[in-house]
């Protein structure tokens, strides 16, 4: 990692990352939802965190991310810019918030940025929302696209696990990303899609494309922060790649606070006022 060109003491900003992206710097990303997470990922040297409408499953428990809303959006945004002082913060405009067209993009983006202190938004579609992109840029709103599997989607692609992209429809996703770029878009993350699409656009724009089961020729990666530290349990996507067992040892350290508790060693007299 290149740590004598990223900034000290001040907010990483899009011009920052394209400036690693230039220099053929690979920078990661990870969803994030709350402010002790936030701090711990950003000491990491995590260079930008998105708050995703994932936490419609993570953090509230909805089957997928359609219900998830702005009002619920906007105190975890608050609550990961607070937690970190160097990390670009980007929220997710969730499933309704943007669709009906430029006018209701930027009054969600505009929450975004006043309410809760977010340097960027992020927004799934491609040619579809072509018009709030360039609305919100316009607006000084720097603006993240989102193409292949797109999860607000999921009632019309059929399901969750499906691969984007293939055959004509990779040419459709390759079209929308040069046109996301074209309207200003500062970047671009590309989910679930064959590698070499994922090669063919990297090699196309100049904007970063941020890889989520995209293979290794993206110019950053993201991936949800539960995945990423084995909190989640059950089947995952085939891309994650579990970089510890926080559920273990979550649990672990749960069964025994039960037991201690049970058999009365917790507290003991070192852990009571007296």
């Amino acid at each position: 990692m290149s740590a004598e060109y990223w900034p000290a003491g001040r907010r990483i900003t899009i011009h920052d990352l394209q400036a690693a992206t230039d220099r053929g710097e690979r920078w990661s990303m990870l969803t994030c939802y709350d402010a002790l997470t936030a701090g711990v990922f950003e000491q990491a040297g995590v260079r930008a965190l998105l708050v995703g409408d994932t936490s419609a499953q993570v953090v509230f428990g909805y089957p997928d991310t359609v219900p998830v809303t702005l009002d619920q959006l906007i105190p975890l945004v608050a609550a990961v810019v607070r937690g970190t002082t160097t990390a670009l913060v980007v929220a997710d405009l969730p499933f309704g918030s943007y669709q009906a067209g430029p006018r209701a993009a930027l009054a969600s983006a505009v929450r975004y940025l006043k309410e809760a202190g977010a340097q960027a938004v992020k927004l799934e579609g491609g040619r579809r929302v072509i018009h709030q992109v360039e609305t919100l840029v316009g607006a000084g709103i720097p603006v993240m696209g989102h193409l292949g599997l797109t999860p607000q989607s999921v009632n019309v692609l059929g399901g969750m696990r499906r691969v984007q992209g293939r055959g004509q429809a990779g040419e459709e996703l390759f079209a929308d990303a040069r046109a996301l770029e074209r309207a200003g878009a500062f970047g671009v993350v590309l989910e679930s899609v064959p590698a070499e699409l994922g090669r063919r656009v990297s090699a196309a724009l100049r904007i970063p494309t941020v890889g989520i089961g995209a293979g290794m020729y993206c110019d950053a990666q993201i991936m949800v922060w539960q995945d990423m530290a084995g909190l989640t349990i059950g089947r995952l996507p085939r891309f994650v790649k579990r970089y510890a067992d926080t559920h273990a040892a979550l649990l672990a350290a749960a069964q025994q606070y039960v037991a201690e508790v049970a058999s009365q060693r917790y507290p003991d007299e070192s852990r009571s006022y007296a």
